[in-house]
């Protein structure tokens, strides 16, 4: 899956909260999860939903959907063929039709992200909505976003950055609103 220069072309989901960032988090509001069954279901129903809000703790929310794995295990998992790559996404999908409901995708994947869908009991996993992924439109604390490999880094990197270097990007949302973050001075950091 890697294009002429080396790096990997193909999208995902991530959610750009990591500990190091200053600023954005999931609010745990689920819109994402009924944006995504919606889209791809026609539904409003989290059970049919390919991202999952997991609470890790009170009050932290994350949401997690598939990581597009350089080795995409649920593939190589399935018996009849149903998870294919689709050449103009560059991901991994699954073939509904195909999808015979043994699940063995499900065990094998390592993110736990390869789920079952409620109502028809076939593997689903995320599709990026076919190129608009609905989670990345209506999350209203904007922390997802669909971005390509490279990208992945170089948001990241900026937002390490402006936390280490930038005293007016270092602040952090508490529960009344934003706070500074107190960043020793250069020559004080060790």
């Amino acid at each position: 899956m890697a294009n002429r220069k080396g790096l990997r072309k193909r999208k995902w989901i991530v959610y750009l909260q990591r500990p190091y960032e200053a600023t954005g988090f999931c609010n745990g509001c689920r819109s994402c999860e009924l944006a995504c069954s919606l889209q791809n279901a026609g539904v409003f129903n989290p059970g049919r939903s390919r991202i999952k809000v997991v609470s890790l703790a009170t009050g932290i929310e994350i949401p997690v959907t598939c990581q597009q794995c350089e080795v995409p295990w649920c593939q190589k998992a399935c018996p009849v063929n149903a998870i294919v790559h689709d050449r103009r996404q560059d991901i991994v999908v699954v073939n509904e039709k195909k999808c015979i409901s043994c699940e063995r995708c499900v065990g094998a994947c390592p993110y736990g992200m390869m789920l079952m869908d409620s109502v028809t009991h076939k593997a689903i996993k995320c599709n990026l909505c076919n190129g608009e992924p609905a989670c990345v439109t209506i999350c209203p604390s904007r922390v997802l976003a669909a971005v390509r490999d490279a990208k992945v880094s170089e948001v990241n990197r900026r937002r390490f950055a402006a936390l280490l270097h930038n005293e007016e990007d270092a602040v952090r949302p508490s529960i009344s609103g934003e706070e500074r973050i107190r960043l020793l001075p250069v020559k004080e950091r060790g």
